[in-house]
């Protein structure tokens, strides 16, 4: 192990290590440690389970529960409804950290958006009703999406297909975007960052420091260096205060495993109330998957995700297993779907655009009081990555809700202004007749960036 390999691996386990004893200390205030879990709540658990899970019912009204069988044996989980003729718009959701296709239940359910499209809402591998990989590394996880979103559009002869995606379906869908992009008319992030831009601003941010600090050793009375250097830091060490809870994830797997399974799931109660979802048994039953009693016609790895710590490896996976900017090695049918798309749309490879420029028109959420993410790290330089897509149509935006925090899709009135977002889509409503919808629904909205 070299030396910066060694200080970066200490630094994160100091770091874990200080963050989950804080999390420790938050449990044992509330003394969920020693409240045991009554009847009454598990059995009102293992109702809101079978209510999501349960194969032989309706998970919401319109709606079926289906499985696509990968090439690759891992098998993913999804409900389907609203208008499945062939001829209909597609819209595919994808969740995030710790959800299922639940956690997109209002959208689902939004008549103008069920009666003018095919709605999907997937399991990520590992999470709810999919089977999951021994490693969440980038070409796993990748590669199932993007060959479960490539299977449904086959099925259809309408070219509309718009991505809407949320924390964790975030990151996967700016992973998806910048490399088969030519898929979606558009894609809707809530609430997560794009890798390459977070990478860039903190190289960007520790390379000026180091600078800075380098200068400073030969001018050691010249302590404005420190505070500039200090400043260019800022907003990489703001982020790394709200990632924190990210550290712990990144611990030994039993010490990592912990902070999701202690004090009766203490976190994802922490989390339910932080989401302002209404039903915190709804809100586990959601991250949990199906119980035993739901698991025939599951795959076979959800039996194993019955174990507690079973499920907490998986989830937390995502965090280990370097998905975020881990090298995608393309399977042979997407390297093809790719030189095809480049064919037909006339690239030559001369254009130069940025590593990671988004390939169709982006919709970027995010709420002003999301905990998990700093605005000024997460989205400073965006412009450079919203570079109009040859063939495609529409602008890109970078959005704010400024009352809202991580979950933008779950309380009023930001349910509702992500709606119109999906709504305006579909219509193919853009530009200030779009921005005027929103500002209909929610006036606090602020459109940051408009590309």
């Amino acid at each position: 192990m070299g030396l910066v390999s060694f200080v970066k691996t200490a630094v994160i386990t100091v770091t874990g290590l200080f963050s989950l004893n804080l999390f420790v200390l938050g449990v044992a205030s509330t003394g969920a440690f020693f409240i045991p879990v009554g009847k009454k709540k598990k059995q009102a658990r293992l109702q809101a389970q079978s209510e999501l899970w349960d194969l032989s019912t309706q998970p919401l009204p319109g709606f079926h529960h289906k499985f696509f069988e990968a090439p690759d044996g891992v098998n993913l989980h999804y409900v389907e409804g609203g208008d499945t003729s062939p001829g209909s718009p597609l819209i595919i959701f994808l969740h995030g950290f710790p959800d299922s296709w639940f956690v997109w239940h209002h959208q689902l359910s939004a008549p103008a958006i069920q009666q003018k499209a095919h709605l999907i809402a997937v399991d990520l591998p590992g999470h709810g009703g999919s089977d999951g990989f021994p490693r969440a590394s980038a070409t796993a996880i990748l590669t199932s999406v993007a060959n479960f979103i490539i299977a449904q559009k086959e099925k259809k002869t309408s070219e509309t297909c718009i991505l809407v995606s949320h924390d964790w379906g975030s990151i996967v869908c700016c992973r998806l975007a910048p490399e088969i992009g030519f898929l979606f008319t558009r894609c809707i992030i809530l609430n997560g960052l794009h890798p390459p831009l977070a990478i860039a601003n903190m190289n960007r941010a520790t390379s000026s420091a180091s600078r800075m600090l380098r200068t400073y050793v030969r001018n050691p009375t010249n302590f404005a260096l420190i505070r500039s250097a200090f400043q260019s830091l800022k907003p990489f060490l703001n982020q790394m205060k709200a990632s924190y809870y990210a550290s712990v994830f990144l611990l030994p797997l039993p010490l990592a495993r912990t902070l999701y399974t202690m004090g009766d799931f203490w976190f994802l109660r922490l989390l339910c109330k932080l989401s302002k979802s209404p039903n915190e048994e709804i809100f586990l039953a959601s991250a949990f998957g199906p119980s035993k009693s739901e698991a025939e016609g599951y795959p076979a790895a959800i039996l194993a995700r019955q174990n507690a710590n079973k499920r907490a490896s998986d989830r937390i996976a995502y965090y280990r297993d370097n998905l975020s900017v881990g090298t995608w090695r393309k399977p042979e049918n997407i390297q093809l779907l790719i030189a095809e798309s480049q064919t037909n749309s006339g690239f030559t490879g001369l254009l130069e655009q940025k590593e990671g420029s988004f390939k169709c028109p982006v919709t970027i959420v995010y709420g002003a009081k999301d905990t998990a993410f700093h605005r000024p790290f997460c989205f400073e330089g965006l412009e450079e990555y919203l570079v109009p897509p040859k063939g495609k149509t529409g602008k890109s935006y970078l959005i704010c809700f400024p009352r809202d925090g991580h979950w933008t899709m779950i309380p009023s009135p930001a349910k509702e202004s992500v709606d119109t977002l999906i709504e305006s889509a579909l219509d193919g409503i853009d530009g200030e007749e779009m921005k005027e919808r929103v500002w209909a629904v929610n006036k606090d909205v602020k459109f940051e960036i408009e590309n």
